[in-house]
C-alpha cells in the first residue's frame, strides 16, 4: 500500500528534523499549478508550520515543475530582501518523496480571489489600496535585483520572440479550433511588432493579487514562482496590467471586479516605487492577453473533459473573446475575420 502524504511526511520529519518529531494538520495548499501541502511539526514544546512543495506526479523537472528551480529563485529573492517564505530544506531526490521537493515556512496572510464570485465579498478596494501599492513597490524591487549576482547561470535571459513561441505548443493542445486560430494570428501579430530587447531582469511570470499574501495593507510574501525567469520587466508590468484591464475581461469576472484598480494605477505605483518606465507596455500588454489566451485554451479543454476540473477556467474561458480581442485593439489592429468560401 502506497503510505499517504501524511505518513512519508512523518518518516521525512523524523529523518530531517528530530528523531521525536511528531506531524500532524496535514492539509493539500489552494492553486492551481505544483503539488503542495502545508503541515505542523512539533518537536519537543515547539510547533512549527511548514509547506512542501513537490512536482505533480509523473511530471518531469522542467519549467514550472522543477522544484529546485523555484528553491533557489525563492531563496535569492529572500536573501535581496523580497518578501518571500524562507525555504528551509530542499533535495534533488527523496526516499520518502519519490521526487525533489522543497521545504518552505508557512507565511501568514490572504490572497485575493479575483476568479471566484463566491469570495467576492472579501474583496474591498479602498481596503487594498496600499496592498497593490506595495505590490507595486515590491515588483520594482524585483526588477531592481542584481541576477547576475544572485542567481549566475540560472536562466538565460528569455528572447521575446522566444517568449510568443513558447506558448504556440500549448495553444495546439486545445479544442477550440476558432480560439487556436485568433491567437496563432495575434502571436503572428506580436512577432510584427516586437520592440527592441530591453535590458533583462528577473521576471516573477505571474504577478498578480491571487500570488501575494497580504495582512491589513502590507504583503507579507509573494508566492508561485513557478514562471520566473530572466528576460524584460514588461512582461510583469504587462501581465499585471491586463488583470485589471476591465476591457479585457468578460462579463463573468465584471460582476465582482468593481474593486481593482486600474492599468495607469498600477503603472503609476510602479514607477513612484522607483521602476523604470517600460517603453512599448501596450505591446507587453497585448503580449499577456495572448500569453494567458493560450494557457486558458488548454486548461478550458482540460477542465471540460474532466482531465483537470477547476471552474476558475469557466470564468476565464468566457473572457477568451474580450482577452484576445483587446490585444490586437491595444495593437491598433482589427480583429482577424475568418475567411468564408
Amino acid at each position: 500500500m502506497t503510505p499517504s502524504m501524511a505518513e512519508r511526511l512523518q518518516g521525512w520529519a523524523r529523518d530531517a528534523i528530530s528523531p521525536d518529531a511528531q506531524v500532524t494538520g496535514v492539509s493539500a495548499m489552494p492553486g492551481n499549478s505544483g503539488y503542495s501541502f502545508g503541515f505542523d511539526v512539533v518537536t519537543g514544546s515547539q510547533r512549527e508550520r511548514l509547506v512542501i512543495r513537490l512536482p505533480p506526479p509523473g511530471a518531469a523537472a522542467a519549467r514550472n515543475s522543477d522544484v529546485l528551480r523555484q528553491a533557489r529563485i525563492i531563496s535569492a529573492m529572500g536573501e535581496a530582501g523580497i518578501p518571500v517564505p524562507k525555504v528551509r530544506w530542499s533535495e534533488p531526490q527523496s526516499a520518502w518523496f519519490g521526487a525533489p521537493y522543497y521545504v518552505a515556512e508557512f507565511v501568514d496572510g490572504r490572497s485575493t480571489h479575483i476568479f471566484d464570485p463566491t469570495k467576492s465579498d472579501q474583496e474591498d478596494g479602498a481596503r487594498l489600496e496600499g496592498v497593490f501599492t506595495d505590490g507595486m513597490r515590491i515588483l520594482a524591487g524585483i526588477h531592481r535585483v542584481d541576477w547576475h549576482s544572485r542567481i549566475p547561470d540560472w536562466s538565460a535571459p528569455l528572447d521575446l520572440g522566444e517568449e510568443i513561441e513558447q506558448w504556440l505548443p500549448t495553444l495546439q493542445k486545445a479544442e477550440n479550433q476558432e480560439w487556436i486560430r485568433l491567437a496563432t494570428a495575434l502571436a503572428a501579430l506580436l512577432h510584427s511588432t516586437r520592440p527592441t530587447q530591453p535590458e533583462a531582469t528577473v521576471v516573477h511570470g505571474d504577478f498578480y493579487s491571487n500570488n501575494w499574501l497580504f495582512q491589513d495593507d502590507h504583503l507579507t510574501a509573494v508566492l508561485d514562482w513557478e514562471l520566473a525567469t530572466i528576460g524584460s520587466p514588461g512582461l510583469d508590468l504587462g501581465w499585471i496590467c491586463m488583470m485589471y484591464d476591465r476591457p479585457a475581461w468578460g462579463e463573468a469576472r465584471h460582476q465582482w471586479s468593481a474593486w481593482s484598480p486600474t492599468p495607469d494605477d498600477l503603472v503609476a505605483s510602479y514607477e513612484s516605487a522607483g521602476g523604470a518606465r517600460v517603453d512599448d507596455l501596450n505591446w507587453y500588454r497585448a503580449l499577456a492577453s495572448y500569453r494567458l489566451g493560450c494557457i486558458t485554451a488548454r486548461a478550458h479543454t482540460l477542465h471540460r473533459t474532466g482531465k483537470r476540473p477547476d471552474p476558475a477556467w469557466d470564468v476565464l474561458a468566457d473572457s477568451f473573446g474580450p482577452m484576445v480581442t483587446r490585444g490586437f485593439d491595444l495593437l491598433g489592429a482589427a480583429l482577424p475575420v475568418k475567411a468564408t468560401t
